[in-house]
């Protein structure tokens, strides 16, 4: 019997709370529960001392009231939980009040309402005060009216000996319904305490965890207040624990103080930690510093506002630094070696510059003797005196040629070129007009079209261009060699490619072609030296781009390189066709 009990009471206090979202929206409704079942259980109680005692009116009120908070179960049970514990206060009044005019004034029934008054307290969070005050409301107001109606419908009433048996019954109920309220209120404070003592724990709890995260972080972090005092400082920040200990709560300025410092720096500080308040944003700053030995550090440090949980209310600033004396010193010396990089570089540009003239004048004059020599005595000359002179004369030929590549490979990305707007067809044009005899020699026909005016370097690209059309002269045995230049772009870069039908390249060779003096043909096959590409390579990596190549034996190959955007300026496009059969003239 005890069982079946305790789990129907277990049940009806459950009532609703599997609709509730939180488990504090399911323990405020739990209390709400044992309260109103509470007040059915005084209430089937009274039933039945007024039936023992024979007062049969007030007994059939209280049928009807116990039916009345029944009925406050299946409120509950749809999970409008406020609604429900209105109508528990409504319902508490009406009764009250209709049980003061049927019993008598003499009864004091009408004192109920004053203990009910104190219900939504218990009844509502104290965030809900409009329902507080409204319950409140809801039983002192009948109570007052009550006591000015009274003589008016005193005939209505119980006769005077009923009602004067009928107070004496209900003094225990008084004292009974009273001792149960006060014990809800305060088993509902008891819980609160136990809630709030709970969350505090998981506060403390919670800073001590994040106090330890921040220790093993190897920078210093400190916490100021709005007033900007100190409220947290790691150990990396200050190492002595008496002295973190002293200056929580203190400033700046008390820490300059303290160490002996010049004022001026915590003013320069605090100025920064000011503007972080003001603004409400992260600041950051460089300070200089002398240590113990005279020597400078240098530290960059920071401040970000710290804002209050739900709400945009600024209650402080987090502070970090960490020491770049190292970063300093490597900068400084950085600068040192780009200067004195820079320094050697003009030198080697200078020396190469020099190298490449100084050499090729007498490389002529050894060629141009040789030529002379050899018509001079060309009747005294037999066929192998011929040859080598004719194999020494190109060798010499091939050493010029090398020596004005390599000076163009060593210059080709450098910044010092003028810059101005240039179209693309235009330095396509003019690279072509260089290799005119070899263009009209093979029957060649070479069309361009879709190529940008850009801001650029127009020497860069002319070379681009003549090394790119040269070697796909160079490599093609076809009976009509043809070359096609044209143009894309994507949202970064321009894309500029040049097909041709030549010999083609090899997959596993497509990388090394682009090293300097990496050749896969032997000079007796095809003429060169192996530093064309390597300077298209250059230049094009001087304009943020890259340079490949996709090409199968046989099928032709076609070169690719990429303009960065940033790096060059677009303009419009044009379209023109070169063909040896008109005489180098635009074709349409």
């Amino acid at each position: 019997m005890f069982s079946f009990l305790n789990n129907t009471w277990a049940g009806l206090v459950e009532t609703g709370t599997t609709v509730m979202h939180t488990e504090r929206e399911k323990r405020d409704l739990k209390l709400f529960n044992r309260a109103w079942l509470t007040v059915v259980i005084i209430q089937v109680l009274c039933l039945i001392s007024h039936l023992f005692n024979g007062l049969y009116s007030p007994a059939l009120t209280t049928v009807c009231f116990i039916g009345g908070l029944s009925g406050i179960y299946f409120i509950v049970k749809t999970g409008r939980v406020n609604v429900a514990k209105m109508a528990a206060v409504v319902l508490i009044s009406i009764d009250t009040s209709v049980n003061a005019v049927v019993f008598g004034e003499q009864t004091h029934v009408i004192d109920f309402l004053l203990l009910a008054a104190l219900s939504p307290l218990y009844f509502f969070e104290l965030k809900n005060k409009k329902l507080i005050y409204t319950g409140i409301a809801v039983c002192l107001i009948p109570f007052v009216l009550f006591h000015v109606v009274a003589p008016y419908v005193s005939q209505y009433a119980l006769p005077a000996a009923a009602q004067f048996k009928l107070y004496h019954l209900l003094t225990w109920e008084k004292a009974f319904c009273m001792m149960v309220l006060l014990y809800l209120i305060y088993n509902k404070n008891v819980q609160f305490e136990k809630e709030m003592q709970q969350k505090e724990n998981e506060l403390v709890g919670q800073k001590k965890t994040y106090e330890c995260i921040l220790e093993q972080i190897p920078i210093d972090i400190v916490t100021f207040d709005k007033d900007l005092n100190y409220t947290y400082i790691n150990s990396a920040a200050v190492k002595n624990p008496a002295v973190r200990e002293w200056l929580l709560g203190k400033s700046n300025v008390d820490y300059f103080k303290h160490r002996n410092l010049d004022i001026k720096g915590a003013e320069d500080r605090n100025r920064m930690l000011h503007e972080a308040l003001c603004k409400g944003e992260a600041v950051e700053f460089e300070e200089m510093f002398l240590d113990k030995n005279g020597a400078a550090r240098y530290s960059l440090k920071g401040a970000s506002p710290i804002y209050a949980a739900g709400n945009k209310e600024l209650s402080g600033l987090v502070g970090y630094a960490f020491d770049i004396t190292a970063i300093k010193e490597a900068e400084k010396k950085l600068k040192e070696y780009s200067a004195e990089l820079e320094r050697k570089n003009d030198d080697l540009h200078h020396f190469v510059n020099a190298t490449s003239h100084d050499l090729k004048s007498p490389l002529r004059n050894i060629a141009s003797h040789l030529q002379l020599l050899q018509r001079k005595n060309e009747d005294k000359l037999d066929s192998d005196s011929r040859e080598m002179i004719a194999y020494t004369i190109k060798s010499v030929k091939h050493l010029n040629q090398l020596i004005g590549d390599i000076y163009q490979y060593s210059i080709a990305d450098r910044n010092d070129k003028p810059v101005s707007i240039a179209n693309l067809n235009d330095l396509v044009q003019r690279s072509i007009k260089t290799l005119e005899d070899v263009i009209t020699s093979k029957n060649a026909v070479i069309s361009f079209s879709n190529l940008p005016t850009l801001t650029i370097s127009p020497s860069h690209i002319e070379t681009l261009f003549a090394n790119l059309i040269g070697n796909a002269l160079k490599y093609n045995t076809a009976g009509k060699p043809l070359i096609v230049v044209s143009a894309t772009q994507t949202d970064t870069s321009h894309i500029i490619s040049v097909a041709d039908n030549g010999i083609g390249i090899a997959p596993e060779y497509q990388n090394q072609i682009f090293e300097i003096f990496k050749r896969l043909h032997t000079a007796s096959e095809y003429e060169g030296n192996g530093v064309g590409l390597a300077i298209c390579s250059k230049i094009v990596d001087n304009y943020g781009g890259k340079i490949w190549v996709e090409s199968q034996p046989g099928q032709g190959s076609t070169f690719y390189f990429s303009l960065d955007k940033e790096m060059v300026e677009p303009d419009m496009h044009q379209t023109h066709n070169i063909s040896p059969y008109k005489k180098m003239a635009i074709a349409g």
